[in-house]
């Protein structure tokens, strides 16, 4: 074994191996593996066979940089749901609410080849890319070595075709010819927790898990204690350092349990001390703060359309029910056109507002987190879901916001998930017989 390690053609493999790839794609390539406990050559493997595979890359080498760097993000964002041969890691907490909003992940790849197209044609065909033309009255994909019939009428919109401009479309293509897509939509849901092992020592965070393709329109409890398997983020990744990421099929195996705690400590994840105990987190702000809380910690942002604004912090709070309707009104800004609401209040905002529009803190809720997180309902002993009404003490986490109302501010809140405790709900009673008929 000495003299193996001594073997001068072994020095120059590993010098050889250094030089494989520019050095931020070994880098990538170096956290991937240390995230998932694979070793460096798997994932390297796996990076190579994948960009042979979506993007007909046969030899890196005559590949540009940046490319090469952008596919890292390709191949590793979608195996965040798991190593390369699968597997993640295990979390512990509760979740505190799921987004209003659902979005596509693939948008960066599409723009990608939208830009490659428009800019270098040459390079959009070499990696494998089609453009569908119009041949006889169907669609026909264009590629660098061949042209692939679809069958398809020119009258309906080509199989995954990416709209460019005018009659063009474009497409991904595999290596065995196929389109393909590579849209896939997710919704970030947020987790109040950590690794199990940090967990314990009381190490506890706030992440966005990236719930995938139908997860997206899964119900998920909210405040009740669970086990999760994640994928952690990349340590280099700025923007997803907070994003835990999964595989569809991830809310199937969410595994509600309090079981990783002794039975003295499992009262401490009740969102009745978790929510509202800044010893744990920096999120609760009473209702009487909400305002203060809001001129601290709003940030400004910007959109390319030429828009900007203020964005308000993410907290808990807690509070209890002055008004409330189950019945939505249409709204324009949400992804189903739906929109609820409730207003909340607490003796110690009444004892500084009074009776006026600021004893109140409104309260907006989205379709998806109406229909995700039953907002509306709580958990009996036999876990059956049971309408709340007035009156019930709600533990909630969503985002501030201010409102104007007669030329003043008030604080309000969009709504992202809601915990109410059954000892504290007030149970709603449905209406009786409006049946004529009982009274014949």
């Amino acid at each position: 074994m000495e003299e193996e390690r001594k073997n001068p053609f072994m020095g120059m493999k590993e010098e050889s191996q250094e030089k494989d790839l520019p050095d931020e794609v070994k880098e990538r390539i170096q956290k991937h593996s240390e995230r998932t406990g694979e070793d460096f050559d798997t994932v390297k493997s796996f990076y190579l066979n994948h960009i042979k595979e979506h993007f007909n890359c046969d030899n890196w080498e005559n590949e540009d940089e940046d490319l090469l760097i952008d596919w890292t993000e390709s191949a590793f964002v979608q195996t965040r749901r798991g190593g390369t041969s699968g597997g993640g890691s295990t979390y512990v907490g509760e979740f505190l609410g799921v987004a209003d909003r659902s979005d596509n992940r693939g948008t960066g790849l599409i723009n990608w080849l939208i830009r490659t197209f428009r800019e270098s044609p040459n390079d959009f065909f070499a990696t494998g890319n089609g453009h569908y033309k119009k041949v006889d009255g169907n669609w026909v994909i264009k590629t660098q070595e061949t042209e692939i019939p679809t069958g398809v009428s020119v009258e309906q919109e080509p199989p995954y075709g990416i709209h460019v401009g005018g009659s063009d479309y474009i497409v991904f293509v595999s290596r065995a010819g196929n389109p393909y897509s590579r849209d896939e939509m997710g919704r970030y849901s947020w987790f109040l927790g950590n690794e199990k092992e940090k967990f314990l020592e009381g190490n506890i965070s706030l992440w966005r898990v990236d719930l995938k393709g139908e997860d997206t329109q899964r119900a998920i409890r909210i405040g009740e204690a669970c086990v999760i398997q994640v994928t952690p983020p990349r340590e280099d990744d700025e923007y997803r350092k907070d994003v835990l990421d999964t595989r569809e099929g991830f809310v199937d195996n969410i595994n509600y349990t309090d079981n990783f705690l002794s039975d003295d400590e499992k009262h401490l994840l009740k969102p009745s001390n978790f929510w509202v105990n800044n010893s744990y987190h920096e999120l609760f702000v009473p209702l009487e703060d909400l305002w203060e809380a809001y001129s601290a910690n709003a940030t400004e942002w910007s959109s390319s359309d030429g828009r900007s604004g203020l964005s308000g912090p993410l907290v808990t709070t807690k509070g209890r029910i002055t008004r409330m309707s189950h019945e939505h009104r249409d709204s324009d800004y949400d992804e189903d056109g739906r929109s609820y609401s409730f207003q909340i209040s607490s003796q110690a905002l009444e004892s500084t507002q009074g009776v006026g529009r600021g004893s109140e803190v409104y309260c907006n809720v989205g379709s998806a987190v109406h229909d995700l997180t039953n907002i509306f309902c709580y958990r009996d002993d036999d876990g059956e879901l049971v309408e709340y009404a007035e009156g019930t003490v709600l533990y909630i986490y969503g985002r501030i916001g201010m409102m104007r109302n007669n030329g003043e501010e008030y604080p309000k809140l969009t709504v992202f998930g809601v915990y109410a405790n059954p000892r504290l709900s007030r149970k709603r009673m449905s209406g009786g017989n409006t049946d004529p008929s009982q009274f014949k």
